[in-house]
């Protein structure tokens, strides 16, 4: 005896196109549809240099402006969790494909700092979001909490530095490299 396809269905198809359409009036009358998932952070640590006379570069990596208000920078210094290096403060824009820096008060670079700080100390730095969400972090060493993946080259002297494009694997080996003080 032959059953049809109908017969091995639990429910003929127009059952659950019902159920489907009463799922999305259902959402619709609770507020809408859900959000999206969120994006992956657009902004990124691009370039950094420790020390009195260190920096670290942020890199806005999107389309739109950020408000970078209320976000904050770590180091990881060797203990276990890591320090406030900065909190960035109300009214700090990085515009799309902007950049923003935070540079320790020896800095001497030619660029103008958006915010100093007494130095750019650790074995790595991270950026929370006004979360507290980490949008971002380097480290170089093995042991420090602010590495993602495999730690970075370590680059004594110079700079810890991702592509122009800032292009993030959560691979701090695969995105940074050793490159000389370019600020």
């Amino acid at each position: 005896m032959s059953t049809s396809a109908s017969a091995k269905q639990p429910f003929p198809r127009e059952a659950g196109s019902v159920i489907a359409r009463g799922a999305l009036a259902l959402s619709l009358a609770l507020g809408g549809l859900p959000a999206p998932p969120a994006a992956g952070p657009l902004v990124k640590i691009h370039e950094v240099l420790t020390g009195t006379a260190g920096y670290l570069v942020l890199h806005n990596v999107g389309a739109a402006d950020v408000d970078l208000g209320g976000w904050s920078v770590r180091s990881c210094t060797g203990s276990p969790a890591p320090v406030e290096l900065a909190l960035l403060p109300a009214g700090a824009e990085l515009p799309a494909g902007g950049h923003f820096l935070i540079a320790a008060a020896g800095f001497g670079g030619t660029d103008a700092a958006q915010l100093v700080v007494p130095e750019v100390p650790g074995d790595g730095e991270m950026l929370l979001d006004q979360r507290r969400a980490r949008a971002d972090a380097v480290g170089w060493t093995a042991s420090s909490p602010c590495r993602e993946r495999q730690a970075a080259t370590a680059c004594p002297g110079l700079a810890e530095s991702r592509d122009a494009a800032s292009r993030d694997t959560d691979d701090n080996l695969a995105d940074f490299s050793c490159v000389r003080a370019r600020i």
